[in-house]
């Protein structure tokens, strides 16, 4: 039985893009589905757009979406380590950085030019211009090969690779396209394509600095580590003809692996390719602004894949309460695997959609029991404080300490009473930047001042208000018949039913004015003007912390 591996290969040149997140899900669903293994590694070959810091954000950005590779570049420590990177590789099958491979390339270039299947290309920028603008007169594809035909002798066209490159003003190797021939080349998701290579023209595998182009990289490194599909953009299908033609010109046409090509991702409105204009593409900033993992994932899923079921939520409200959070997007995987075939993804591009998105967030978070939602947010503060970000000048992005700005310091805090103020937050928020919008009225409260004035009362009436509710308040506290001890949102919500008609039946009693009484209450509970309901606020606070914001409220 043959070994399934597949692979992604993104390039330091920047963030982690949706698209390319969702080429990683798809890669190790294929994986999963045929008991393999989904490797990662680095295509630095490219040295003008190199981005080194961005390779350690690629695997910070990999790993917070749960979907770590089995092989390749890590951020775990092991015994290969790259100091360039600040990374580490491990696998039977590397080096996984490009850069680091460049032996590898330079013998399979070498094996085509003894084939005369690639040669140096010695045209001067002002050659190269002449014959650009024969090409726009013909129409017709460019012939590098005979242009450097017509000047330069084979000893040099066809020179060592060692021997060009150890020398001043190396030139570039191109491959040289059979144009006589059309070739067959079999996309697993689109089918067979016929490409007439007469309309093709020579191109670059080898640059004058030594490092390989895409091109001939991808096919060296494939072959090499034994890939059994490739998954990649259909930008690329165009090249298609040329990486076919490679294969079989170094390994024959038995050694080529599969490949699809998925359909782009659309942006929102418009039949464009997301970009920046249609939405956010960088996958760090989803995590940033507190979008789960699992929930990106799940979405993404959808981008291009249909099961023909209803099921939307791959990951069930008993599994994220009693697994770890590291568990979530490998049961999530295992969860679609059995539905995940060629036949359920779409040949159609993907639509973007940052409402689903953002429903798909929602429904993970408001899963989860108190201690689940009081560990994720815990995860999330630390996730922050690892990121380093506190000084972006983004006044959009949610920072660490803008978070503690409302919420304070846990640490100091009863973990119940966190637990119980957190459940004001998880009903409402859409992500995790927002914990302590309504939380913070009971983790972070502020003696507030003149703000307990009810409009239509002076402010000594409205404290005098507040200091007759407070009074009620402690008189029945040990009468109040508050529910049982059941999971806290519902508690919450039971209890502030019970609080609530308790007060309004004493305000209608007693012929009281409901606003003039309830708005100092809510004010001085919450020390906000905008906040969860009185009610709310004293079925989580103690008795004692009641007096305590009372006292302080008629005091200031």
């Amino acid at each position: 039985m043959s070994i399934f591996r597949t692979r992604q290969a993104p390039s330091p040149t920047g963030y982690l893009h949706l698209g390319t997140a969702r080429q990683m899900l798809f890669t190790k669903l294929f994986a999963a589905c045929n008991e393999g293994t989904w490797f990662l590694r680095i295509e630095d070959t490219d040295r003008s757009r190199l981005q080194p810091e961005s390779v350690k954000n690629l695997l910070q950005a990999i790993n917070g979406l749960g979907l770590t590779p089995d092989e390749g570049v890590t951020l775990e420590k092991t015994e290969t380590y790259n100091d360039f990177y600040d990374i580490y590789q491990r696998g039977e099958y590397g080096p996984y950085i490009q850069s680091e491979r460049l032996e590898y390339y330079h013998e399979a270039a070498q094996k085509l030019l003894d084939k005369k299947k690639a040669y140096w290309s010695y045209l001067t920028p002002e050659e190269k211009q002449e014959l650009q603008n024969f090409k726009k007169i013909t129409k017709a594809p460019l012939n590098y090969l005979q242009a450097n035909q017509e000047k330069y002798p084979d000893k040099d066209l066809y020179a060592s690779v060692k021997e060009v490159l150890a020398g001043p003003d190396a030139p570039a190797l191109l491959f040289a396209v059979q144009r006589e021939e059309t070739i067959s080349c079999y996309d697993e998701l689109l089918g067979k394509s016929e490409f007439n290579l007469a309309l093709e023209e020579d191109f670059v595998i080898l640059k004058s600095d030594g490092f390989p182009t895409y091109h001939l990289a991808f096919a060296v490194d494939d072959h090499l580590m034994q890939t059994s599909l490739v998954i990649r953009a259909q930008e690329w299908f165009p090249s298609f003809p040329k990486h076919v033609t490679i294969f079989q010109e170094l390994w024959g046409q038995e050694a080529l692996p599969k490949f699809i090509h998925l359909p782009v991702i659309l942006g929102q409105t418009g039949n464009k390719k997301m970009s920046k204009r249609d939405g956010n593409v960088n996958m760090s900033d989803y995590l940033d602004q507190g979008y789960l993992g699992v929930a990106l994932v799940n979405y993404l899923c959808f981008l291009g894949w249909n099961p023909g079921t209803e099921r939307e939520r791959y990951l069930s409200d008993e599994e994220i309460n009693s697994l770890s959070s590291r568990m979530w997007v490998p049961t999530l995987i295992a969860n679609v695997k059995p539905e995940f075939t060629l036949q359920t993804i779409s040949t159609s591009s993907a639509r973007y959609n940052l409402d689903k998105l953002q429903w798909f967030n929602r429904e993970y978070l408001k899963a989860q029991e108190a201690g689940t939602f009081y560990r994720t947010v815990k995860e999330y503060l630390s996730y922050l404080e690892g990121t380093g970000k506190e000084d972006s000048q983004d006044e959009t992005k949610t920072t660490l300490s803008q978070i503690q700005t409302r919420i304070g310091s846990l640490e100091a805090l009863d973990p119940d009473l966190v637990k119980l103020a957190f459940k004001l937050d998880q009903n409402r928020i859409t992500t995790l930047s927002e914990i302590g919008s309504e939380s913070k009225c009971i983790l972070n409260w502020k003696v507030p001042g003149e703000e307990i004035k009810w409009r239509k009362i002076t402010l000594e009436e409205s404290r005098q208000n507040l200091r007759e509710v407070g009074e009620f308040i402690q008189t029945v506290w040990s009468d109040v018949t508050l529910p049982a001890n059941t999971e806290p949102l519902s508690y919450i919500t039971e209890a502030a039913a019970v609080w609530e008609k308790t007060i309004k039946d004493w305000l209608q009693a007693e012929k009281r004015d409901t606003g003039s009484y309830l708005w100092p209450l809510r004010v001085a509970l919450s020390g906000e003007t905008r906040s969860p309901s009185p009610f709310e606020i004293l079925s989580i606070l103690s008795l004692e912390e009641i007096e305590r914001r009372i006292s302080a409220s008629l005091n200031k």
